[in-house]
C-alpha cells in the first residue's frame, strides 16, 4: 500500500483524531494570545477591525505558537499531544541531518509546520490569507487522497505519520 519503508502510515481515524485533540489545544491557546492581545495592544480592541499592525503581531504570535508547538513537543517526544495520546508519530521518510535516533529532523517538523499554518501568519493579508488557507486546507484533505497518506504538509517535511510510538533510544 505505502512506497515508504520502515513503519506503518498511521490510519486515517487515528490522524484525525489526533489532529482534532490539537485544534482543540491549540485553539484555546489561540483564543487566550488573542484574548491578551485584545487587551494590551493599542489598535487591538475590536478583534474584526484590528488595526493592521496588532494583526501582524498577532498573527506572528499565533504562527510561532502553533508551529512551535507542532516543533517542541516532536523533537522532544516524537509527537504532539494528539499523536501521543492516539498513538501515531511523525517520521522521516529518509534519514536527514540532524535528526536525533529514531526522530525527525527539527527543521523537517518546521518546514511541515510552516504550510500545515501559513494561512494564521498571512491572516491579515486578505488575498494572501485566503491562498494560504486554500493551501493549508489542500495539506490536511491531501491525506485522504494519497495513497501513501501523506499530506502537502508531510511531503514538504519529508515526514509521514506512521503507525506507534517513538522506538526508544537505549544508551
Amino acid at each position: 500500500m505505502s512506497d515508504i519503508p520502515g513503519p506503518v502510515p498511521a490510519g486515517l481515524g487515528r490522524r484525525t483524531a489526533a489532529r482534532l485533540v490539537d485544534l482543540v489545544l491549540l485553539g484555546a491557546a489561540g483564543l487566550a494570545a488573542t484574548s491578551l492581545a485584545v487587551r494590551t495592544l493599542p489598535g487591538a480592541a475590536d478583534p474584526a477591525g484590528m488595526e493592521p499592525l496588532p494583526a501582524l503581531v498577532l498573527s506572528v504570535a499565533l504562527f510561532a505558537l502553533y508551529t512551535g508547538y507542532e516543533v517542541v513537543l516532536t523533537a522532544l517526544y516524537g509527537g504532539t499531544v494528539g499523536k501521543l495520546l492516539l498513538k501515531v508519530r511523525i517520521a522521516a521518510v529518509a534519514p536527514e541531518p540532524g535528526s536525533a535516533s529514531g526522530g525527525v529532523a527539527t527543521v523537517a517538523v518546521a518546514r511541515r509546520s510552516a504550510v500545515l499554518y501559513a494561512s494564521v501568519l498571512l491572516n491579515f493579508v486578505p488575498v494572501a490569507g485566503l491562498l494560504a488557507l486554500l493551501v493549508s486546507l489542500y495539506a490536511v484533505v491531501s491525506v485522504f487522497t494519497s495513497p501513501e497518506r501523506r499530506g502537502l504538509h508531510d511531503r514538504a517535511g519529508g515526514t509521514a505519520v506512521v503507525a506507534g510510538v517513538r522506538p526508544s533510544v537505549s544508551s
